[in-house]
Formats: C-alpha cells, sequence, structure tokens
C-alpha cells in the first residue's frame, strides 16, 4: 500500500472522527442548555448555538486558507486536531460548571478548529491522490463525512441518557475521541508548503480578494456559487424538518430530528454515487442531474401523504440528489484552482457556503414567520426557486445543457 493511499485513509479517519465530535459536542451543549435554561428557551437556545457555530467560520475562513498554503497541509492539520484535544479537555471542565456562557464559549471554539481544517482538509485530497482518483477520493471523505454525521446524531442523544445528565462524563468521552482522531492525523504523509511566502490574512477582505482573481473563470465561479447553494438547500432542509415531523408526521421534536438521519444517508449514498459516475473526470451533468432531483424532492414533500414510509423515501431521494450535485462542484474546485491559491479559493468557497447557511436560517424564519407557511410549503417553495437557479444558471453558462447531456468539463 502506498503511503499516499494510506494518507487517504488517515484523513478520512481523522475527518470522520472529528466531525463525528463536532455533532456529539453540539448536541450535548443543546441538551446542556436546556437543561439550564428550561425547554421553553428552546428556540433562543438552538438560534444562539447555531450563531455560535457559524459565527467562526465566517471570521476564520481568510486565516484558515492562508495557514493552508503557507504551511505543510499535515502541520496544520495535526495542529488543528492537537487544538481539539485541548478544546475538549476544557468541555469537561466546563460542563461541570454548567455555566451557560461556558458552553457558548465551548461551541465557539469548537467551529473554529474546524473552521481552520477546512481548507486543509480539502487542500491536501490532490496532493494525496492522482487526479483521475480526486471523484472517487471526494466521495469517500464526503461519504464518510455525513455518515459522522450520523453516527453523531445517534450517539449524542444516547450518551445523554447513558450519563444520567452528568454532561462532563460525556465530554470525557469526546476527548477519547479527539484523541484518536490526534493519532490519525499523524499517520499524514509528511508535505511541503506550496506558498511558504504566503502572508496570513485575518479579515474576510482576503476572501473577496480571492474571489475577484477567479471571476474571469466562469466554471470555477459557478462551481463556487452553486457549492454555496448546496448549503443553503442542505441548512434550510436541517432545519425545516423538525417542523415538518411535528407538523406532517405528529412527531415530537426530538423525534423530527432524527429525519436528518435519512437525509445525511442519502447524501452519503450520492457522493459515492455522484463519484461512481464521474469516473475520472468531473461530470457537471451529474450537478444538473441532482439539482432537478432536489426540486422534485422539495414538492413531493407537500405532496406525499402523511405517513412515515413515503416521507422517508422522499428525504432519501432528496438525500442522494443532494450528494449528486454537490460532489462534483468540490472536486472541480479542487481541480480548477490554482495550486499556489488552493488553500485560498477552498477557503472562499468555504465562507460563501456559510453565507449561505446563514441566509437558510433567515428564510426558514421568513417562511414559518412572517410568511406563516407550513414546514411542507417551505420545501415546495424552496424547489421553485431551485429550479429557477437551475435556468439562471444555464443562462449564465450555457455548456451545462450540454454537459447534462453527457458532455464533460475536467
Amino acid at each position: 500500500m502506498s503511503r499516499f493511499l494510506q494518507g487517504l485513509q488517515a484523513l478520512n479517519a481523522t475527518q470522520f472522527l472529528g466531525a463525528m465530535n463536532d455533532n456529539i459536542l453540539k448536541l450535548l451543549i443543546i441538551f446542556s442548555l436546556l437543561q439550564l435554561q428550561g425547554p421553553d428557551k428552546a428556540g433562543m437556545v438552538t438560534a444562539s448555538v447555531g450563531a455560535a457555530f457559524a459565527l467562526p467560520f465566517l471570521m476564520f475562513s481568510a486565516p484558515a486558507g492562508c495557514l493552508a498554503d503557507r504551511y505543510s497541509k499535515r502541520a496544520v492539520s495535526v495542529g488543528v486536531k492537537l487544538m481539539e484535544v485541548v478544546v475538549t479537555a476544557l468541555a469537561v471542565v466546563l460542563f461541570a460548571l454548567q455555566q451557560p456562557w461556558g458552553l457558548y464559549l465551548l461551541m465557539f471554539l469548537m467551529s473554529a478548529q474546524s473552521a481552520l481544517f477546512s481548507p486543509s482538509k480539502y487542500g491536501i485530497i490532490p496532493e494525496l491522490v492522482p487526479q483521475e482518483e480526486l471523484s472517487r477520493a471526494n466521495g469517500l471523505i464526503e461519504a464518510f463525512t455525513f455518515f459522522a454525521i450520523i453516527v453523531g446524531t445517534i450517539v449524542g442523544p444516547a450518551l445523554t441518557l447513558a450519563v444520567a445528565g452528568r454532561f462532563w462524563l460525556a465530554a470525557a468521552c469526546c476527548l477519547v475521541i479527539a484523541v484518536i482522531g490526534l493519532v490519525a492525523a499523524l499517520r499524514l504523509p509528511r508535505l511541503a508548503a506550496v506558498a511558504p511566502e504566503r502572508q496570513i490574512r485575518f479579515f474576510p477582505a482576503e476572501i473577496f480578494r480571492t474571489l475577484r482573481r477567479v471571476c474571469h473563470d466562469r466554471w470555477l465561479m459557478t462551481a463556487l456559487v452553486g457549492l454555496a447553494w448546496f448549503w443553503l438547500l442542505g441548512a434550510f432542509a436541517q432545519l425545516n424538518l423538525i417542523g415538518y415531523g411535528i407538523q406532517r408526521l405528529g412527531f415530537s421534536g426530538a423525534q423530527s430530528g432524527y429525519l436528518f438521519l435519512a437525509s445525511a444517508f442519502g447524501i452519503a449514498v450520492g457522493s459515492l454515487l455522484a463519484a461512481r459516475l464521474s469516473g475520472r473526470g468531473v461530470s457537471f451533468g451529474i450537478v444538473v442531474l441532482g439539482a432537478f432531483g432536489l426540486t422534485t424532492a422539495s414538492v413531493l414533500l407537500q405532496l406525499v401523504p402523511g405517513s412515515l414510509l413515503p416521507v422517508i423515501a422522499v428525504i432519501l431521494l432528496y438525500g442522494i440528489s443532494a450528494g449528486l450535485f454537490s460532489l462534483p462542484l468540490q472536486t472541480f474546485i479542487q481541480l480548477r484552482a490554482e495550486p499556489g491559491i488552493r488553500g485560498e479559493v477552498l477557503a472562499a468557497s468555504s465562507f460563501v457556503n456559510w453565507i449561505g447557511i446563514l441566509i437558510a436560517s433567515g428564510l426558514t424564519f421568513l417562511y414559518s414567520g412572517p410568511l406563516h407557511l407550513t414546514a411542507a410549503q417551505g420545501f415546495s417553495l424552496m424547489g421553485g426557486v431551485n429550479l429557477l437557479v437551475i435556468l439562471l444558471g444555464m443562462l449564465y453558462l450555457p455548456e451545462l445543457w450540454h454537459c447534462f447531456r453527457g458532455l464533460r468539463v475536467k
């Protein structure tokens, strides 16, 4: 087995453990805050935790991209995993103190280390595998990431019940996971820095400079905007599924949260399917196919009978379509970006993605509040908007229609 294949396995293990830990800790923080502040504060708690989770990605995307280019991506990955160990050790203390401010700080710190890891995580893949294997490698990473979300979503509540509210003890389990993740990161092969002269920029202005630098490349800009649109749709679905389960299926809030498992599983399957269909290239036709699937599934969520099995089937279709939509875009950005600024481009992509996630929160509030739409109507409306986005994308880049008919862009 080559050291680069071993490196890909190490990266997969590192990412899986980190994503699982993030989701477990996020749920533990929410459950602990609800215990401290009362279930009637659920809306405020989830909104505040969501803000604490999103803010670091907007604050640290620029320096994270510079770090990924200036230093070895292996060194950055190991440093971030070491930070995760420190933060989860701090979590044990903060959960024991049971102070709300400490838990919000914990969420911010956990999200900060994930934000710093993101450009190196995606930027290292083209350095580990040959170009013709990039789609497959991304498919494996994306699939295992969403499997990690599934596992974290299951383990978080189960761990809470097992420790009978002693959240510090659950955090100690997360510390063990973080240490294993650090060991996995240490197995990454040593790689040279691609741009050791790169200055570290701490302000989002660097993000906009990067976007202006690549705006002449219509394919790359289409991929960047398309991936941000995927995250907007994904965040909207995650938030809206709670209300959908309550209104459509008569579930409790906690039971409705488990509907996201079907979506995450679908995305994992869709990512693997996209990698298989892409072969050794990157097909934008698969992106268009996934986009049409998202519109179809969104409308069906309003039309489908209000029973569990049909709903799960449509949510799976939604997830599979999302995986088909997102994976080729992520792979194409890695391929298209110049190696010397790949970390910056991926950081800019991450920044734009998180703007999409914040917009999704605003749309969820707008639909359920001022517009008084049901969750099912919200899905259907987003399906219509998605169809409009597809048509606008084809007007901006007419070649997308030819890609949908079987042509490839490499």
